[in-house]
């Protein structure tokens, strides 16, 4: 549910990745570029946006029994607010918002209920993976944030978690969860057997978007 192509800063093109997924017999795959200003891209126009739509419609013809969101991961800001994204964050199937900039606990915590609240993300990605700190009251209320907004929390390849306990925490307030493998290039598109082992472990609700 986290796969980054050329469109940004991954290597592949959406076909190669589609076709790498069917071979893994995945049944659903969510590409969620970066967009300018977002880290991880310098590109994001809408003239760009478009011209991946496109790839991803026809990846979806020439594959069709594998469903291929067109998604995005967008940058939390320190104030709780999204970075921006031409053509709006709602032309996008899945949208998972992402810290990327280094903070401590009650920071970070602050930024994800403001961004929760806000009607834009469906998933929160790697959530400790720019932490500082982390203090168990601060995930309590980012995870009752969450679960109110119905916001899914990533277990993500990439960034493996620091502090499990926040799972266990986001299960308890009735969060759901993803596998992302945040993949940037061929041979990580579906590596998420640890994070599926963990969720399995926890016993942690895992969700596709319908």
């Amino acid at each position: 549910m986290h796969i980054h192509s050329r469109f940004s800063d991954g290597t592949e093109t959406i076909g190669a990745i589609v076709e790498r997924a069917m071979q893994l017999r995945l049944e659903v795959i969510a590409i969620c570029d970066h967009f300018w200003p977002s880290i991880g891209s310098n590109q994001g126009g809408i003239g760009l946006i478009r011209e991946r739509k496109e790839a991803i419609e026809a990846a979806r013809a020439d594959f069709p029994k594998i469903r291929v969101l067109n998604g995005a991961e967008i940058d939390i800001m320190p104030d709780g607010t999204f970075s921006q994204v031409a053509g709006g964050h709602e032309q996008f199937d899945h949208v998972i918002g992402s810290v990327h900039w280094g903070s401590d606990s009650s920071r970070w915590a602050s930024a994800v209920i403001g961004a929760s609240k806000r009607g834009v993300m469906h998933v929160l990605g790697h959530f400790d993976g720019y932490l500082s700190t982390y203090r168990q009251v601060d995930g309590e209320i980012v995870a009752a944030s969450l679960a109110e907004n119905e916001v899914a929390v990533e277990l993500n390849s990439r960034y493996p978690p620091d502090n499990i306990g926040f799972f266990e925490t986001a299960k308890d307030q009735g969060c759901r969860f993803t596998l992302g493998s945040d993949a940037h290039w061929l041979n990580g598109v579906g590596q998420t057997e640890e994070q599926a082992k963990l969720a399995e472990a926890l016993k942690l609700p895992l969700w596709v978007p319908p």
